[in-house]
């Protein structure tokens, strides 16, 4: 039987659909209880101080654990054999060079098992080379490399990020170390300042992931691999996306009825997220974001988000009565 004829012979049996949507929530079902979930969920609330380095110490934990991770992927195997329509209760991701499951997943910490693939190395590698990028995720990241396939790995720095981030001050990322990696090798990636390129694999790598988020830098930053200058930067709060997203909604559905909500935005940390807000206020309603681009201007710890909302009423609202608008102190 081919695989179209199994997936339509699936399609038309309910019961098979049954067993299979069954298969996967027992999954879940079990290792949402299990011992290796729960008790890295409490490891990192007790955590005080929670520091990257900490919470790095709860995820190598849940690594060390291997025999209750050899039952989860012994469980995965034999139900994906008994059934070629269960699918693993664990989110997929993927990039040009590696696919992974999520195994873990807290505001704080995300956990996942992945493999570089050594074709798929070689295939971004050979293959059209147009501009390239050495990326700082703002973020730090733990690699513990069960097979670490031969690779050769190059180690860059560039001028740590900031709440302050400067664009036109970003500087130049440079190469500090180049080197091979070995099995079981663990490497900490400060995605404040530190990055690594995979030069060279001569097999498949398989390794854990961790990705912490305390104490993330406000935005991840992307330098060009030949100039090694900075060439843009995106948010890495997951909040402050949404929140930019939702503001904008509003304003393109023209609900003035949502300026206070949309003001009371303005205190985001994120000096970017401050910044679209107030723009997108100005375009749904001027006369009610004026005061506060007045404040904005004279008192925003951001010296961009400042000399920005100080040229904004210089160009719109020179004009405009100051009224008795007074900065906090």
């Amino acid at each position: 039987m081919i695989a179209s004829e199994a997936l339509a012979a699936w399609l038309a049996d309910p019961e098979a659909q049954r067993r299979s949507y069954a298969g996967v929530d027992a999954c879940v079902q079990r290792w949402s209880r299990h011992p290796l979930m729960t008790e890295t969920e409490r490891a990192l609330l007790a955590l005080d101080p929670k520091t990257p380095e900490a919470v790095l110490d709860v995820a190598r934990a849940f690594m060390d654990r291997t025999e209750d991770l050899d039952a989860l992927m012994r469980e995965l195997l034999d139900s994906s054999a008994r059934d070629p329509f269960f699918r693993p209760p664990f989110q997929p991701t993927s990039s040009d060079i590696h696919n992974a499951l999520l195994l873990y997943h807290h505001p704080d910490l995300s956990i996942a098992l992945g493999a570089t693939g050594v074709d798929m190395l070689a295939a971004k590698k050979a293959g059209p080379r147009g501009a390239t990028s050495i990326g700082l995720t703002g973020v730090t990241t733990l690699f513990r490399y069960i097979r670490a396939g031969g690779a050769t790995i190059s180690f860059w720095e560039g001028p740590p990020i900031t709440d302050m981030f400067d664009a036109a001050h970003a500087g130049t990322i440079r190469m500090v170390d180049r080197r091979r990696i070995e099995d079981g090798e663990e490497i900490v990636i400060d995605g404040r300042y530190q990055s690594f390129i995979i030069d060279h694999a001569s097999s498949d790598m398989i390794f854990f992931q961790a990705l912490v988020r305390v104490d993330a830098a406000p935005v991840a930053a992307e330098y060009d691999s030949k100039t090694l200058s900075l060439i843009g930067a995106s948010s890495t709060d997951e909040v402050s996306s949404r929140t930019q997203m939702m503001v904008t909604l509003l304003r393109t559905m023209e609900r003035e009825d949502a300026v206070p909500l949309i003001v009371a935005a303005l205190d985001s940390p994120h000096f970017y997220t401050r910044w679209h807000i107030m723009r997108e206020l100005l375009a749904l309603d001027a006369n009610a974001a004026l005061p506060h681009l007045r404040l904005m201007a004279a008192g925003d710890p951001h010296p961009d988000v400042r000399a920005t909302a100080q040229q904004t009423l210089q160009l719109f609202f020179a004009d405009a009565p100051a009224g008795d608008i007074q900065c906090p102190a």
